[in-house]
């Protein structure tokens, strides 16, 4: 029996918990809460020796966990409904145009729940390549931004060293430009006692 269960699990799409847990899509968190239990101590690692029940529960546990958040749990029941939508108005144009036979677009056949539950997958792996395209995006104008910041605060640090610099050495400039106003005062003074004395 364990064996069966682990395959079956393992069989199922990450993107479908509904069939991982073997619940209906309009369950309840009690009916959620009992799957688990029932088909965790079936597979749990601790009380089967098979070689994959490790990541079949990993598998369920995560299903569990996903269904359990409202929201989570809203989200896909919504994707699935529409791709219900999606499909049955498809299919119906298809029949219209002569492209399907009326009898092969019955929606209570098990070959609709097939088709429809393709195109949720579909929809869901769409929505997560975007959604990680629009992280890649966001994480690299984050990082844009943080190496502005990073070469900003540089820039301010330099700036705040050159100033220090120039206030430390203020003293010195001031004693050189007194020494050089000095030493041209005497110059000047010396030439004008040679022009005095005729010595040019």
């Amino acid at each position: 029996m364990d064996t069966a269960e682990i395959q079956r699990i393992l069989g199922h799409s990450v993107l479908d918990p509904f069939s991982i847990l073997g619940v209906a899509q309009d369950c309840t968190a009690d009916d959620i809460k009992a799957a688990y239990r029932t088909k965790s101590r079936l597979i749990h690692p601790d009380k089967t020796k098979h070689d994959q029940a490790r990541p079949a529960f990993e598998k369920l546990k995560r299903a569990e966990a996903e269904l359990m958040d409202d929201a989570k749990r809203t989200s896909i029941q919504r994707m699935m409904q529409e791709a219900r939508r999606e499909l049955a108005a498809e299919w119906k144009a298809e029949v219209a145009s002569g492209k399907r036979n009326p009898e092969d677009a019955d929606e209570a056949s098990s070959i609709f729940d097939d088709a429809a539950l393709a195109k949720y997958r579909s929809i869901a792996i769409d929505l997560e390549w975007k959604r990680r395209q629009q992280l890649k995006k966001q994480m690299a104008a984050e990082g844009a931004a943080a190496r502005r910041d990073e070469e900003q605060a540089s820039e301010k640090q330099r700036k705040r060293e050159a100033d220090k610099a120039w206030e430390a050495n203020r003293e010195s400039r001031v004693d050189s430009w007194r020494t050089f106003q000095a030493k041209g005062s005497k110059s000047k003074h010396s030439k004008s006692k040679k022009a005095k004395l005729g010595l040019k």
